[in-house]
């Protein structure tokens, strides 16, 4: 397989664990928003286990560059790189929103 092309896959993957995670952080958040904390929470890993996946796909690349080989300008990767930093914000704010969640359930007392 061309460089181009083994890259392009690696994007549409990236794009694909993306999707994936992100649904599962927003799924947590309405979660937690009807007052399932614990549920919230277990979404929140399934959806790290797909933001892991994201990682793995995209540190390979990065590792190539870092060691001197000359990677092609890829418009596909560039957009999967945005999909997956769209993602960790998400990640990081379904967190918290799940967290201030517990909070108001339970009357301002400090989440677990």
């Amino acid at each position: 397989m061309k460089l181009l092309e083994e890259m392009q896959a690696a994007a549409f993957q990236i794009i694909t664990y993306s999707g994936e995670a992100r649904s599962s952080y927003v799924e947590a958040i309405r979660t937690a928003r009807a007052g399932e904390i614990d549920e919230a929470r277990e979404i929140i890993k399934t959806g790290e286990r797909s933001y892991n996946k994201i990682h793995k796909v995209h540190a390979s690349f990065v590792q190539r560059e870092a060691s001197g080989e000359s990677l092609p300008f890829s418009l596909i990767l560039m957009h999967a790189e945005d999909q997956m930093l769209t993602t960790e914000t998400l990640k990081i704010m379904a967190s918290e929103m799940v967290e201030m969640c517990a909070v108001f359930l339970t009357n301002g007392k400090k989440a677990e």
